[in-house]
């Protein structure tokens, strides 16, 4: 009996040595390509970077190819990156794109090793408010146009035993007022990539979710253009919203949720670093973790974070009493990535 126990013990203490080991183990880089959406700004353009210093051949995808973010990454990154016009809701593009990256692929010998999905854009509002044309904006971006890159750009994974690696949110695993334009896409993001990950299981590749937790103040996600666009949709709203919804809450309660706006990026983290940091390590290690939440915030906590981890545990009931009396007492920001 006791060879059994002895034996059962090896097996246990031989299994974590090396799952520890297999997780600080990372590829060898010798010029793998790697597709990233949404290289603009934001996490897309710094991650672009930093792979680019490593050694991969970045397909850096841009929705304005011809845009500053596009012009600096060309100037200041390697002969190795290659900028991408690539708005993800276009079919013809994402195509082009998968054609160039074959053809960059032929002339160096080296496979497609990742595809990263990180193009997407934000939207706020309570549900009453939003129209049906926010919830159909935001999704073709955020949810279908990471479907649709991953289902173009799969084959080329699967010839190479790479990994997709989705950008979801905290946000993905939360669930609070005002959020549901953007929170569903994020939670279809979730179910995508936790699914695309038990088919591919078969074939070798990995997939790997990020969630990025309160860091909307140096994304980008809530500066220029979109800053603009979110300001501007508080008339849209208002505009299409019934007169019944509109005596029961007001224009007064709308603009307010918009009023602190420009501040809204206050909590945010100071550096986009431990995002980029999860997102290497999804390209590189042997076997990363299926999923990298990743706390930032200002201060001791990150809200959000904390929040989606309470969410896994507490009853439904609880959370609700928690995010009534929390979020909206205390005024914790329901802006961020």
């Amino acid at each position: 009996m006791w060879q059994v126990v002895l034996l059962v013990v090896l097996i246990i203490v031989w299994y974590l040595y090396n799952a520890r080991i297999s997780k600080t183990q990372r590829i060898t880089v010798n010029g793998q390509g790697v597709l990233i959406t949404g290289c603009d700004t934001g996490i897309g353009h710094d991650l672009a970077k930093r792979l680019d210093k490593m050694g991969f051949h970045v397909f850096a995808g841009c929705l304005v190819g011809d845009g500053p973010g596009a012009a600096e990454l060309a100037r200041s990154c390697s002969k190795r990156l290659h900028v991408v016009q690539l708005d993800v809701t276009k079919d013809d593009q994402i195509r082009s794109a998968k054609s160039y990256v074959e053809t960059i692929h032929k002339q160096t010998g080296c496979g497609l090793w990742a595809v990263v999905n990180n193009a997407g854009i934000d939207c706020w509002g309570d549900i009453e408010f939003c129209t049906m044309d926010m919830y159909r904006r935001i999704a073709e971006v955020n949810l279908f146009g990471m479907i649709n890159v991953t289902k173009i750009f799969l084959p080329m994974i699967r010839k190479s035993k790479g990994r997709i690696v989705n950008n979801t949110s905290v946000k993905g695993r939360v669930s609070l007022p005002r959020i549901s334009v953007y929170g569903i896409t994020k939670y279809g993001g979730e179910n995508f990539s936790d699914c695309l990950r038990l088919e591919m299981r078969k074939f070798g590749v990995k997939v790997v979710i990020v969630e990025p937790g309160e860091f909307g103040g140096v994304t980008g996600i809530l500066k220029g253009p979109n800053l603009k666009r979110l300001k501007k949709d508080v008339d849209e709203m208002w505009n299409n919203a019934d007169t019944e919804v509109r005596q029961a809450y007001g224009r007064k309660y709308l603009e307010s949720q918009f009023s602190g706006l420009e501040k809204s990026p206050d909590p945010s983290y100071s550096t986009i670093n431990p995002v980029i940091d999860a997102f290497v390590d999804a390209v590189t290690l042997e076997n990363p973790k299926s999923r990298y939440l990743v706390d930032g915030g200002k201060g001791l906590i990150d809200y959000y974070c904390f929040y989606a981890r309470l969410n896994s545990y507490l009853p439904t009931a609880w959370m609700d009493f928690l995010v009534d009396r929390w979020f909206n007492s205390f005024g914790v920001s329901n802006f961020g990535t």
